[in-house]
Order: structure tokens, then sequence, then C-alpha cells
């Protein structure tokens, strides 16, 4: 997959934007192209918007390119939000996380009045599942009941560590810890994300089921949109 195809699929999402608008602002590699030819539009055709970022890293980007931030937490609506996707199904459900910023980006989504993806055609499965894990954001005194809960739904959890540069596990922006649950193939997302969703110190999950309105997926044939 080529940048240029990745690229293209970033500025159809970024064209989408109107001035007086606020907008959700993702993270990875085909955001980055919507970053940038939002950044265009503000110096070329004088687009007025302010952007809520998902992630420390997307925030920095956004300093750089000179897009006007605002904290999600004072922000009640957004019009629009640009994000990517770890997997994507034929109905447009997600498994994001990644990154360790899907509780963010959840929040970020369910404020905007449209959530669209750009991805690669690399993402696109059949059943979630079927590739990654489905990450978690757990409280920390809420670890052993989020292992519990895992297991009795048929999955197994697993602490996502920090790496060579960090001893010990893998922490949010929020404070809180990761971890990834394997599930295998998910034949009912909906069951599942309802099951997550009422897990008491679960404080987010990876799957985003029903959120998605619109997506722009580079493949090798070109940019395909789906509504």
């Amino acid at each position: 997959m080529t940048d240029n195809l990745k690229k293209q699929a970033g500025i159809a999402a970024a064209n989408l934007a109107q001035s007086g608008m606020g907008i959700g602002l993702g993270t990875g590699s085909t955001v980055f192209f919507a970053l940038e030819r939002l950044a265009e539009r503000q110096k070329t055709e004088n687009l007025k918007f302010f952007g809520v970022s998902t992630s420390f890293s997307t925030t920095l980007l956004c300093r750089k390119m000179g897009i006007e931030l605002r904290d999600c937490g004072g922000v009640s609506h957004l019009d629009m939000a640009i994000d990517g996707a770890d997997e994507i199904d034929p109905n447009l459900n997600l498994i994001k996380g990644r990154g360790a910023a899907h509780l963010l980006e959840k929040i970020v989504a369910s404020l905007a009045e449209k959530f669209i993806i750009v991805a690669d055609s690399a993402k696109k499965v059949k059943n979630l599942g079927e590739k990654f894990p489905v990450p978690l954001e757990i409280i920390p005194s809420a670890l052993g009941l989020a292992e519990a809960k895992i297991k009795s739904l048929g999955g197994i959890l697993e602490v996502r560590m920090a790496g060579t540069c960090k001893d010990g596990p893998t922490i949010s922006d929020s404070g809180n810890i990761i971890a990834d649950a394997n599930f295998g193939v998910i034949k009912e997302p909906a069951a599942l994300c309802k099951e997550l969703d009422s897990t008491p110190g679960l404080a987010g999950h990876g799957l985003f089921i029903g959120i998605a309105k619109e997506a722009f997926i580079a493949g090798e044939a070109g940019v395909e949109h789906i509504v």
C-alpha cells in the first residue's frame, strides 16, 4: 500500500470540512494526511475550524501545523471526526486501540455528528477479531475483575507491556492500564460490546459498534468511499 493512496483517503475526508466546524482529530498514518490537508486549507482557503485531539501525539502534530485545539472536556458537540481503525467489518463496525487511545477516541467519536474512518484496505475484515484482539482500558483497581469478566466471556486477557523504553504496563493518556482481550473471531460484536460496557472499572474498550457513518478506504485500485 503506497502512501499516495493513504494520502488520497485522508484528503478526501479533510475536504468534507467546512468553516465553523468542530472536528475530532484521530491518530495514525492515514489521519496524518487528513491533518496536513486541513492545515493546508487553513492557509489556502481561509478555512476556520477547531479540532479536538484524541492523543498527545496528534496534539503535537496539530501544534506544529498550526491547527487550533480545544480541550475535549469543554466540548459537547462536534460536527465531524476523522480517525483510523485496526479492523473494519462490512457494516463499518470497528476494532480500534492498537495505539492505546481508544477511550479518548470513542469519546470524541461519540461527540461527533458524523464519524468518518480513513484507512487502507488491509484493515477490512469479514468479522471483527480476525487479526487483532480487543484493546481495553482498565482502572488499575479493577484489573482482577476485568480479567475474570473476559474469561467468563471466553476470552484471554493480556496486559500490554510498554516495551524497551519503560518497565511495566502500557499506561493510557488518562492514567489507566492498557490490556488486550483475545476472543478470536467475534460473531456477535454488538452483544460483546454490551457485556464490556457493563463491566465496572473497564473504562473503555476498542469495539466501535454502529458509530462510524462513512469511510474512505485506500486500496490498490484507488479510494473506496463507503457510506
